[in-house]
């Protein structure tokens, strides 16, 4: 009995971890294929109703549904800042990739160097670089739009890209250094005998080593900068700047907007994230599976 009662607890903790984690995306996506007469209905479901695409239709197209197309229909339920979301979606993947690539450039470097050699000042930068996320983000907003104001850089994506960039680095360049830090010695000695210099010895050595972690902070860097809604609010400007955060923070912020309106816009805004879990993580393991093999 006590050898199946781990498996039936691991079983047991990963339901309710996929039921935590996975549970607000299908109850998204299922509010998003019913219209509000049926969601609020207890007597109809899907399964009776079918799936309906019309708040789809809506957000990508700005189509009215069929249903509030009547003279009684009360329109204010149907949101104009759902029209936003597809531009945002375009504006919020253009800020996380840029500051993904931007971390990972930077990052990668600083965090090998940080790892493995020994320069005057080491401690206090990196301690510095490590411990300034601790600053509140609002005690920030006032010095950083400042700052911007006087590049000419508020209201535009560059603005944007470069704070979630800096954002995130002190975190890449934790994340990467510990990675780096991990990999023997015995093998940058090596590098060494064969004469490769201090890039070589990254580009050819290190980060191949380290790929499947790079992967991973990658992700983490993209997740932080998707996500980010306070200096996203105050440093974007008309639509053609505001990320997704933004915009389904307007959205649900409409009181009688519809309920199915709202999960299509939350379901539309989860895909990108989804993709690229997918994608990345799935290399992430392979790479993690393979080295274990290896070593």
């Amino acid at each position: 009995m006590a050898g199946r009662l781990h498996p039936i607890l691991t079983v047991a903790f990963a339901a309710l971890i996929l039921l935590f984690t996975g549970g607000p995306v299908l109850l998204s996506l299922y509010g998003s294929l019913v219209p509000d007469r049926i969601l609020l209905s207890p007597d109809k479901s899907i399964i009776t109703e079918g799936p309906n695409f019309e708040t789809y239709r809506y957000v990508f197209t700005g189509q009215l549904p069929e249903s509030y197309q009547q003279e009684s229909a009360n329109r204010a339920m149907i949101s104009d800042a759902a029209r936003q979301v597809p531009r945002a979606l375009v504006n919020s993947s253009i800020y996380a990739l840029a500051a993904m690539v931007l971390n990972l450039i930077l990052g990668a470097p600083a965090a090998f160097v940080f790892a493995r050699y020994v320069f005057p000042g080491k401690k206090i930068s990196f301690m510095y670089l490590i411990l300034s996320p601790l600053v509140p983000a609002v005690a920030l907003v006032t010095p950083i739009y400042m700052m911007l104001q006087f590049l000419g850089l508020v209201g535009t994506q560059l603005g944007i890209i470069l704070v979630h960039t800096a954002k995130a680095l002190p975190f890449t360049v934790l994340i990467l250094s510990v990675f780096f830090r991990k990999i023997p010695a015995e093998i940058f000695e090596a590098a060494v005998l064969d004469h490769c210099s201090r890039f070589q010895t990254f580009w050819r050595i290190a980060l191949p080593l380290a790929l499947p972690s790079v992967a991973a902070t990658g992700l983490f860097a993209f997740m932080i900068s998707y996500s980010e809604y306070m200096f996203a609010m105050i440093l974007s400007g008309d639509t053609r700047t505001r990320p997704v955060s933004v915009v389904m923070t307007a959205l649900a912020r409409n009181t009688d907007v519809s309920w199915s309106l709202l999960n299509t816009g939350i379901f539309i805004a989860i895909v990108p994230t989804l993709v690229l879990v997918v994608f990345v993580w799935r290399f992430v393991v392979e790479g993690l599976l393979s080295g274990a093999v290896k070593g």
